[in-house]
């Protein structure tokens, strides 16, 4: 009898004798040892990790993220689903948004507005006037250099008297203005250089340091304006549509001159 028919019988013993058999078949030591030695280490088990071993920081993190998403809470159908809860938008905010909107959109409309109102002056000024300068005079920053004045400023006016203005583009220093009456053209020396451009412009003049009181309208133009030794640069201050010239409000109105 091999030893296969030996543990059969031994099954069917334990079977008529209405008795549970034992769980585990007694082998001799080498073997209870190698099958207690497989049970306590089975293959592909983790290692020790030790300071002098090939796992780095890369594995640690990427062995921390897969333990982070192993533990993720998952919903239904097995779905992983997230412990962060919605921001919802609070009351006061879209209250906010509900009036603020609209007056944005509204400012787009009234600040045109507005400006034709000023230069027109149309807005309540009590004070009197006073003359305004003669067309082409100018009012030039104490410490520039008379050398560089090596190009021209042309000035084109609308209905309204205009003060163009040239400052320094980064320290916004003063450094030429020029006065041009309302319907008139001018064009004078001007500093070579590339410089900021803003535009004063009203109609009841209150002297350099008021401009056209309640009704200065104040703009800067968008872009740097480039003075050359052999070409000038100017503007003409009739607004039409295919104006090729941005220009955008100040909010604080010109420093006296």
């Amino acid at each position: 009898m091999g030893i296969d028919d030996r543990d059969y019988m031994k099954g069917e013993y334990w079977e008529r004798q209405g008795k549970k058999g034992p769980s585990r078949w007694s082998f001799n030591k080498a073997e209870r040892d190698a099958a207690r030695k497989a049970a306590e280490d089975p293959p592909g088990g983790a290692s020790r990790v030790g300071e002098n071993t090939s796992f780095d920081q890369y594995d640690r993190t990427a062995a921390a993220g897969f333990s982070r998403i192993r533990n993720q809470p998952r919903g239904k159908h097995g779905r992983t689903t997230s412990k962060q809860t919605l921001r919802h938008v609070s009351t006061g905010t879209r209250r906010f948004a509900s009036w603020a909107i609209p007056i944005l959109c509204l400012a787009t409309y009234v600040i045109p507005i507005l400006a034709d109102l000023r230069r027109g002056g149309w807005l309540p000024d009590t004070e009197p006037g006073i003359p305004f300068p003669e067309t082409g005079s100018v009012s030039v920053a104490s410490d520039l250099p008379m050398k560089i004045v090596r190009s021209q400023l042309t000035v084109v006016t609308s209905d309204s008297n205009a003060v163009v203005q040239l400052v320094h583009p980064e320290t916004e220093r003063h450094v030429i203005s020029v006065f041009v009456a309302a319907n008139s053209e001018v064009t004078i020396p001007a500093p070579v250089g590339i410089w900021r451009m803003r535009v004063i412009e009203g109609q009841k003049w209150h002297g350099n340091a008021k401009f056209f009181g309640p009704n200065t309208q104040y703009e800067t133009v968008a872009e740097l304006m480039d003075f050359g030794h052999s070409r000038g640069n100017g503007i003409d201050l009739h607004r039409r549509i295919d104006g090729n010239l941005k220009t955008r409000q100040m909010l604080v109105g010109p420093e006296p001159l």
